[in-house]
């Protein structure tokens, strides 16, 4: 698997490319694992900028937006509960960087998203 920093730093398309096998690989896993795997991911991702962190929030969140409701409601709930366990300033910024992109999503993209936070 490629380095989360990496993927982050690609083009729109080759992000998303990345980021959807990650997902996939991810989704094969048991919850716990998939909470560590997302633990990891944020860790690694509070050593970009804001702007890169928004780019993968941004690809992620229009990955997330095309699964099924009951798959989007699984993944908030694991990624929510991977926040939780991050030290307090990790947490705050993760959050700070989920906000600034849902500004910059398409309405339909956050309410779809929101349902389920």
């Amino acid at each position: 698997m490629e380095d989360i920093l990496t993927i982050a730093k690609m083009s729109p398309e080759k992000r998303k490319e990345a980021m959807q096998k990650l997902f996939a690989q991810m989704f094969k896993e048991d919850d716990a694992a998939k909470v560590k795997m997302i633990k990891g991911l944020i860790t690694e991702m509070n050593k970009a900028d804001d702007e890169t962190y928004i780019g993968l929030c941004t690809t992620n969140m229009g990955i997330a937006s095309e699964l099924s409701d009951d798959q989007l409601k699984g993944f908030v709930a694991l990624r929510m509960k991977a926040n939780s366990e991050l030290p307090p300033e990790l947490q705050k910024r993760d959050m700070k960087m989920i906000q600034a992109t849902m500004q910059k999503m398409p309405q339909s993209v956050v309410q779809k998203i929101s349902k389920f936070m």
